[in-house]
C-alpha cells in the first residue's frame, strides 16, 4: 500500500498538500460564488427594471407632454443600463482570474455594448446592418464563452450541473440554427405560413430557454458558495 512512500512522512506531507489545495479551492469557489450571485441579480433584474422604468418614464413623458422630460428618462435609462453592463463586464475579468473563457465572455460582451451603442447613433441601412450583425456575433460569443466558464468552474464541484450546463449549450444552438431556417423559410410562400408558426413557436421557446438559464445561473452560484 505504501511502496511508493520511503517513509510516513512523505504520505503526511502528501496528504497535507492535498488538503491545502482543496482549501484553496474552496475559497475560490466561495469568493467565486459571490460574484457569480451578483451576475445573476444583475443579469435577472437588470433588464425588467430598465423595463419597468422605460414604461413608467414613456408615461410621465405622456402626462407631461414635455419632450425634455422624455430626454431626461431617456438619459437615466442609458446610465442605469450602461451601470449595469460596466458592473457586468468587472464580474467577468474577475471570475477571469480563475477561468479564462469569463475573461473572453467579458471582452465580447464590452464589445456587443459598444456595437450596440453605435448602433443607436447610425442612419439605418448598409452601415447600420453591418454593425448590429457584429453585434450579435459579439453576443453570441458572449454567451457560449459565459457558458464554457460556467461548466469548467462546475468541474469538481458539481459535475451533475456542469453537464446540464453543457446540455444547455446544445439546445441554444438548436434553438439558433431553428431560428435561421424558420427567417429563412418565411420567405417562401408555398410554406411561409408554416414558417411563421413555427417561428412563434421558437420563440416562446426561447423565453422558456431564458428562465432556464437564469435557474442555471441560482443554482451555480449556490454550488460554488457551498462547495
Amino acid at each position: 500500500m505504501f511502496e511508493n512512500y520511503p517513509n510516513y512522512d512523505s504520505i503526511n506531507s502528501d496528504r497535507e498538500r492535498e488538503d491545502k489545495l482543496m482549501q484553496d479551492k474552496r475559497e475560490r469557489c466561495h469568493k467565486n460564488g459571490k460574484l457569480y450571485l451578483i451576475f445573476s441579480f444583475l443579469s435577472v433584474l437588470g433588464t425588467p427594471s430598465i423595463f419597468v422604468l422605460a414604461i413608467i418614464g414613456a408615461v410621465v413623458a405622456v402626462l407631461l407632454n414635455s419632450k425634455g422630460a422624455e430626454n431626461l428618462v431617456v438619459g437615466l435609462l442609458g446610465v442605469i443600463a450602461l451601470a449595469i453592463g460596466v458592473a457586468i463586464a468587472v464580474i467577468m475579468f474577475l471570475l477571469g482570474r480563475d477561468e479564462s473563457c469569463f475573461k473572453a465572455a467579458g471582452i465580447a460582451y464590452i464589445l456587443l455594448t459598444l456595437f450596440d451603442t453605435v448602433a443607436e447613433f447610425l442612419p439605418e441601412g448598409f452601415l447600420q446592418s453591418i454593425v448590429k450583425i457584429l453585434a450579435l456575433i459579439a453576443g453570441l460569443f458572449y454567451l457560449f464563452e459565459f457558458i464554457n466558464g460556467s461548466v469548467n468552474i462546475l468541474a469538481g464541484v458539481d459535475n451533475y450541473l456542469s453537464s446540464t450546463w453543457e446540455t444547455f449549450r446544445k439546445v441554444i444552438i438548436y434553438l439558433f440554427i431553428g431560428l435561421v431556417a424558420c427567417v429563412i423559410l418565411c420567405f417562401i410562400p408555398i410554406i411561409q405560413i408554416i414558417a411563421i408558426i413555427a417561428l412563434v413557436i421558437a420563440a416562446i421557446g426561447a423565453f422558456g430557454i431564458l428562465i432556464w438559464e437564469y435557474v442555471l445561473m441560482f443554482k451555480t452560484a449556490i454550488a460554488l458558495k457551498n462547495f
